[in-house]
């Protein structure tokens, strides 16, 4: 702000040229701040350095997949299941209100690093002012006849902090981890929804073809029964077969019901995390109509190495970020010891008349290097850096447990795959057994040689077996998805 000027004194005969020696300090401030900002700055030597976490040289499981030399950023990642309407169901989900709300989140943090970055150079704000003034008599130390007079001024003030520590540039480093942490946290939340939404959508299909199992099983048994109805009608038949085919008949009904309604809250939840509600989900047609098909077999997935998911996670990128944050964060604590050196100044024209605003006599300026030099704050300063090293400490440790929490979901998944692929093969064999069966059970029950309730065991131990299998196959597709976002969506 521009100092008041002299209400007592008339113009100056003559005006002062700029004084030397405030220029010549001044262009030396200048000078050494734009110098120091090539330099290797204080804030980063006093940061703490480490708290990575050590990283597993190999997973306990392994991949039936070959892994890939060279590996890159896939974005794409459920295009290895071959599915248009999988990757149609993937673009519905830029109306997810989750996800608006962390892009919001990222904004943010660029915002704020815009800001912290305007701190590295001047700032300059113009005033001005135009103002009626009456003294009290009684408060002056020199009467005047002018007790009441206007004053006009003009100008402009600037300021620029000298980063001779780094405090500056280690705050915009800080502020660029931070808004790195919440991009990558946007990417992992993203990662997220595209998962649960493919895993749901697999469970759908899966919900689809056990219930064309269990429409089958209904037409099958449904021929029984009027068969069992027309023996019993000739004489050949008894009550009790027919009694057992209209249990068998219901049973698979009732299982189908249960079917279509876990089909339904599925179609329901995909309509959410699509943003939408299930009407405009449905009305959108989103989903094809089923035609009952089962869903093939899954693609492998390289694991590669724990050390990849350093890369690979956007978590893990994210809790990085995070801790280097948290380690400048403590340097710059640290700087908040030394003196804070700045450029100030103010310059314009004042007056008491309109009319000579703009004259020569009117100016005026105040410019000159200022230092603060903290003296005592009763021990606040080393509180905070108590505080920032805590927190970086909780930062490391934070890593460490989500890289655990990692290579757990790796290991989990790739056991999943393995021993759903085993079990899936053993179930393909019991399915061919039940299915044998049936066909000898029939057989002897047409021949007279076993009742209908052997037939019935036989029909439901091979719907059962089915049904098994279709779900393991489900399972399989889930666990396959699973091990694609532990490793962080790319291979």
């Amino acid at each position: 702000m521009i100092p008041a000027c002299s209400q007592r004194q008339g113009p100056r005969s003559s005006q002062r040229g700029w004084p030397p020696r405030a220029f010549v300090t001044v262009l030396g401030v200048l000078l050494l701040g734009i110098l120091i900002p090539s330099c290797s700055t204080l804030t980063e030597h006093l940061s703490p350095s480490g708290g990575e976490p050590e990283i597993p040289a190999s997973y306990h499981r392994t991949s039936d997949a070959p892994d890939i030399k060279g590996r890159g950023q896939v974005e794409s990642w459920w295009l290895v299941f071959n599915d248009p309407t999988l990757t149609a169901l993937i673009g519905r989900l830029r109306q997810n209100p989750d996800l608006a709300a962390a892009t919001a989140r990222t904004e943010q943090a660029l915002a704020l690093l815009g800001q912290s970055k305007a701190n590295l150079w001047p700032r300059l704000l113009g005033d001005g002012a135009v103002r009626s003034r009456r003294d009290s008599v009684n408060e002056l130390l020199f009467p005047t006849e002018q007790r009441e007079y206007e004053r006009y001024q003009l100008g402009a003030s600037a300021s620029w902090e000298i980063d001779l520590w780094g405090r500056v540039r280690g705050s915009v480093d800080r502020a660029r981890w931070l808004a790195q942490s919440e991009e990558e946290q946007l990417r992992d939340l993203r990662l997220s929804l595209e998962a649960n939404l493919a895993r749901q959508y697999f469970a759908w299909r899966s919900a689809g073809a056990e219930l064309a199992i269990l429409e089958e099983a209904i037409r099958v048994r449904q021929d029984d029964l009027e068969l069992e109805e027309a023996r019993l009608a000739l004489g050949t038949g008894v009550e009790v077969d027919v009694s057992r085919s209209k249990v068998a008949l219901h049973t698979a009904r009732a299982s189908a019901e249960s079917a279509r309604r876990s089909r339904g809250k599925l179609e329901h939840a995909m309509a959410l995390v699509a943003g939408i509600s299930p009407a405009e989900f449905a009305a959108a047609q989103a989903l094809p109509p089923s035609d009952g098909s089962n869903l093939g077999t899954p693609p492998k997935i390289p694991a590669g190495l724990p050390s990849a998911l350093l890369i690979q996670r956007p978590d893990l990128r994210s809790a990085h970020q995070q801790l280097r944050a948290a380690a400048l964060q403590v340097g710059i604590k640290k700087v908040d010891f030394f003196p804070k050196i700045s450029l100030t100044g103010s310059g314009g024209v004042a007056s008491l008349k309109s009319s000579n605003l703009f004259q020569p006599e009117s100016t005026l300026f105040d410019i000159g290097p200022q230092i603060d030099l903290p003296i005592f704050q009763a021990g606040a300063r080393s509180a905070a850096v108590e505080e920032a090293r805590a927190s970086w400490r909780e930062a490391a440790a934070n890593y460490r447990s989500l890289l655990l929490q990692a290579v757990g979901e790796v290991e989990d998944a790739l056991l999943d795959v393995k021993s759903f692929a085993r079990e899936r093969t053993i179930q393909e064999s019991a399915v061919k057994a039940a299915r044998d069966t049936t066909e000898i059970a029939r057989l002897r029950h047409e021949r007279g040689l076993a009742s209908y309730f052997e037939v019935v065991e036989a029909e439901r131990d091979r719907l059962d077996a089915r049904r098994a299998e279709n779900a393991l196959l489900g399972e399989q597709f889930a666990a396959t998805v699973g091990l694609i976002q532990a490793l962080g969506g790319t291979w």
